[in-house]
């Protein structure tokens, strides 16, 4: 992926589409294998456990052995005897005892991308179901799944591009992606979407009765199209709503779910039949709704040891990041719980789903947290379970994943203690195996630092030789790259003496949420990976506006602070004026900055549409 791609992407506040009014009234760091982990097995292929408390998924035995033959469950039993097996006296054993074992976890909604897969599986997730994600990605790791010997990393089930129309929720992101504007169009639309390796088809849908149309949408008749081809290609088709209205629409046309659990108002009794009679699922995804009502769970998770000890910089990172205090009421996660525990009370299924790695959430981990939230909500610990297990291959194409059962590949998860009297001791993992394989876990302290950064002069332009090209890790962004329509425009000038200067031009428009145009600063020249800026105290340079009229008509910028797996950056402005000054921005000012972790640092007008002209020279880290 381009870098101007990945800068415009991480200015973007993807869920935002999921919140209720403020004022509505509520109805990747490379690695090394972790050296502490517990050696509970060896290389093995072949090897018993005992005593073991079982889940396969669906139902749960107490007491129990299980014995893995060439990666495959081969018998489950009480006391069996191996006698007969051959070498048996070699064969390794496992003492189960106040163990559970679990299948490998599903995570029934995430993002994937970069190291999605490999941050999932160190905390026992063997299968992401991906809801929007590029073609090139998926199908670069959909191609690995059925191969025994991919042991580290979940496998991956994917929508590909989601269907939405012009300038609907998913054209957002910076990717070009197909968009629908008639009935006409799904036909092919859903078509290719299979040619390009969809395992499902997911749409966006807001009902025109809707009172919040933040976005524009897919019309009814649209997705009722949507619903038909998908069916008749024989996939199924899951709905993103955030209101009770458009569920409702989604289901009486046939939808085979819905993700995501709204916030304006309890599902009533005729929602619930509606999708008993059409089996229909949910996928909650409460972590998010948690992030939202800045009710996540996400110290709870910090202060588990068992968690904590496993995650990256990045997946730190994540979990602290939030949304912005939007003043959704703190009832309005009630509301959700409220929904969820209905529909599963009445017998309608209940999936997992994380939404990962949207803000206060990331792969892995936060499934955990999920299952925290569903028993919250009212689920009990088994049902919260079967949620992350069993559960979905009753409706996703994803074969025998999520359960144990004979002869197939044995991906699982053994927890010390029982989840299923206590709903955090699912984190606290003593081994996982994916296709019968042991997983070495990565562990943080196992992980590679990132990059110090020493005080130094960044550039004062002097040697750059054309503004089109990257200057000491310095290039132009601007919210084209997420879909919008500000412009903007690099060039090197000359100051008295041949001292050069880099200017910057163009026009903020309406277009994009948040629109900006300016500079971006990449300290390792990469988005995928992050600098330690602990021994830096402020940045500074010196700049001016080419466009004020009179000094006392400032040009107002931002400098934001962008933490690697955040999509939200820290802020702070300058006033520029049209002479040249000298700004030297504390670090210290900018709040709970973790500065061992940066990936960009922007200068860019965010503020006043229009055009706007400035200049910047002697970029400094002090």
């Amino acid at each position: 992926m381009k870098i101007k791609l990945l800068i415009g992407f991480i200015f973007l506040v993807s869920f935002i589409f999921l919140l209720p009014e403020p004022n509505e009234k509520i109805k990747n760091t490379k690695e090394k294998s972790d050296a502490t982990s517990p050696k509970i097995i060896n290389a093995s292929n072949n090897f018993i456990i005992r005593n073991v408390r079982l889940y396969t998924g669906d139902k749960l035995l107490t007491s129990t052995d299980v014995f893995i033959k060439n990666n495959r469950f081969y018998k489950i039993g009480d006391n069996l005897d191996i006698s007969k097996e051959g070498n048996n006296d070699s064969l390794p054993e496992i003492d189960g005892k106040d163990k559970t074992l679990l299948p490998g976890f599903i995570d029934s909604h995430t993002h994937a991308y970069n190291n999605a897969l490999t941050d999932a599986i160190n905390f026992g997730v063997t299968t992401e179901l991906d809801m929007f994600t590029m073609p090139d990605f998926a199908n670069q790791h959909q191609s690995k799944r059925d191969n025994p010997n991919n042991t580290n990393e979940a496998d991956l089930f994917s929508s590909t591009i989601l269907a939405t129309t012009k300038g609907g929720h998913g054209t957002e992101y910076g990717f070009k992606i197909p968009v629908l504007e008639n009935t006409n169009q799904v036909e092919s639309f859903v078509k290719d979407r299979i040619i390009q390796g969809a395992d499902y088809i997911k749409t966006v849908y807001n009902a025109k009765e809707a009172k919040r149309q933040h976005f524009p949408s897919v019309s009814y008749e649209i997705l009722e199209a949507l619903i038909t081809q998908t069916h008749v290609q024989e996939k199924i088709l899951v709905v993103h709503v955030d209101n009770l209205i458009s569920a409702r629409h989604a289901i009486e046309l046939g939808a085979n779910g819905i993700v995501h659990s709204f916030m304006d108002q309890v599902v009533d009794d005729e929602f619930v039949s509606l999708m008993l009679k059409n089996n229909a699922f949910i996928i909650p995804t409460l972590s998010v709704n948690a992030s939202i009502t800045q009710l996540s769970n996400t110290q709870k998770l910090l202060s588990n040891d068992s968690i904590k000890k496993y995650l990256n910089p990045n997946q730190t990172t994540q979990l602290k990041s939030g949304f912005p205090d939007f003043g959704i009421p703190k009832e309005a996660l009630d509301i959700a719980f409220q929904s969820v525990k209905k529909l599963s009370d009445n017998g309608v299924s209940i999936l997992a789903g994380t939404d990962a790695p949207n803000p206060g959430t990331t792969h892995g981990a936060s499934l955990h947290g999920e299952l925290m939230f569903l028993v919250q909500a009212g689920l009990t610990n088994e049902q919260s379970i079967h949620a992350a297990t069993g559960a979905a291959r009753k409706f996703f194409p994803i074969a025998d994943r999520g359960i144990i059962k004979i002869d197939t590949l044995a991906s699982m998860v053994m927890v010390d203690g029982n989840p299923f009297d206590n709903i955090e001791d699912s984190s606290n993992i003593v081994g996982i195996w994916k296709n019968g394989q042991f997983l070495n876990r990565k562990s943080e302290t196992s992980a590679e630092k990132n990059r110090l950064i020493k005080p130094h002069l960044v550039s004062d332009f002097n040697s750059a030789t054309s503004a089109d090209k990257p200057i000491d890790g310095i290039l132009k962004t601007t919210d084209e790259f997420a879909g919008g329509k500000s412009t903007g425009s690099t060039k090197l000038l000359t100051k008295e003496g041949d001292d050069q200067f880099l200017q910057i031009q163009g026009e903020l428009k309406k277009g994009f949420i948040f629109p900006w145009s300016g500079i971006a600063y990449l300290p390792t020249q990469s988005m995928n990976k992050a600098a330690d800026f602990s021994q830096i105290k402020s940045i500074s340079f010196s700049a001016k506006t080419n466009t004020a009229k009179t000094n006392s008509e400032p040009l107002v910028l931002s400098v934001l602070v962008f933490q690697q797996g955040s999509f939200q950056p820290f802020e702070r402005t300058i006033e520029l004026t049209n002479e040249w000054q000298s700004y030297d921005v504390k670090l210290k000012s900018f709040g709970q900055v973790d500065w061992s972790n940066i990936v960009n640092i922007s200068i860019v007008n965010n503020k006043a549409l229009g055009k706007f002209n400035f200049s910047i020279d002697n970029l400094k880290l002090n």
